[in-house]
């Protein structure tokens, strides 16, 4: 469908997460404060033999105690702040390890750096959230500050898109892997799901990080990609057969999209590559609340390579 993704153990341990708001401000992206939690923002010692007659400093700032402080540049105005950014946090790194992370504007010739997600766990999304078009995103560790180590970059939306990014590993290496997940693209349909017909509610299920767990996950449960199904011996009808496409292969670097009535059902997944397809035993069984003419993003992950866990978020 033109998105551009990541890839996907005891499977009978299915968690459903929740969403977890973590700096975004809720659903509506209201402009974060300026923060600047890293560099020092003394930039010169300044003698007393360097201050000029007229008392002045010799750098724009203050000087204080002999050191010139130099002020933060000012706040983007709120005017500036477009589009509509999503992060989940789902690294593993190579040795099992998971961390949290925060996403920084970096400052830029005229504003100062905006703290946009702070302190997001291991298998938590952010709220959706804004920032000037002219920022570049990057996700840090957390605490790291503006200036630290770049662990990945994000999209900068504009105007109406709106884009979840997932943080994640696309090999047993811990190797970043940041795919976008494309919920509204301004001017761009193929870009975007469409939204489901009147009365319905569309799944977009995707697999994180499967494949990077692709031996342990085999051993496990067979597979570390899903055929999709609803029941019975036939897959579940995907969006884009109606295209005269094949079905997509959960795990790989697309998404799965499944237009279903309102209300309580049952997903299910069963091992890639079997000539049964969705006549065999299933690998594993993921509740979904399908909404009314909604969406709901159900993202599949491991994080110890032998149990796979999801992360259900509405997808606004």
């Amino acid at each position: 469908m033109g998105h551009q993704f990541a890839r996907a153990a005891l499977a009978a341990s299915v968690t459903v997460g929740g969403l977890v708001a973590c700096g975004g401000g809720g659903d509506q992206a209201g402009p974060p404060p300026v923060l600047d939690n890293a560099r020092e923002l003394v930039v010169s010692t300044v003698e007393s033999a360097d201050v000029p007659a007229d008392g002045g400093s010799s750098v724009p700032g203050t000087t204080v105690g002999g050191a010139t402080e130099v002020s933060e540049l000012p706040a983007p105005d709120a005017s500036q702040y477009v589009g509509s950014n999503r992060v989940v946090n789902l690294w593993v790194g190579p040795a099992g390890e998971t961390s949290s992370i925060d996403v920084w504007g970096r400052r830029t010739f005229t504003n100062g750096p905006i703290l946009l997600v702070e302190g997001l766990g291991f298998g938590e999304a952010s709220d959706y959230f804004a920032a000037p078009p002219e920022y570049s995103l990057v996700i840090v560790g957390a605490g790291a500050g503006p200036d630290g180590v770049e662990l990945a970059g994000l999209f900068n939306t504009s105007d109406a898109d709106q884009v979840t990014t997932i943080y994640t590993n696309d090999d047993a290496q811990g190797a970043v892997w940041a795919p976008n997940l494309w919920e509204a693209a301004a001017g761009d349909t193929a870009l975007a799901p469409l939204p489901p017909q009147p009365g319905m509610g569309l799944v977009l299920l995707y697999a994180a990080n499967t494949r990077s767990f692709d031996e342990s996950l085999s051993a496990a449960i067979g597979g570390s990609s899903f055929y999709v199904g609803t029941g019975g011996a036939q897959c579940a009808r995907q969006r884009i057969e109606a295209q005269g496409f094949q079905p997509n292969v959960l795990g790989g670097t697309q998404d799965v999209q499944l237009e279903l009535p309102p209300g309580m059902v049952t997903v299910s997944l069963y091992p890639w590559f079997s000539p049964d397809e969705c006549d065999q035993p299933v690998a594993i069984d993921i509740p979904v609340d399908v909404p009314a003419d909604g969406t709901v993003l159900v993202i599949v992950y491991s994080r110890d390579g032998r149990t796979i866990e999801t992360l259900h978020l509405p997808v606004s």
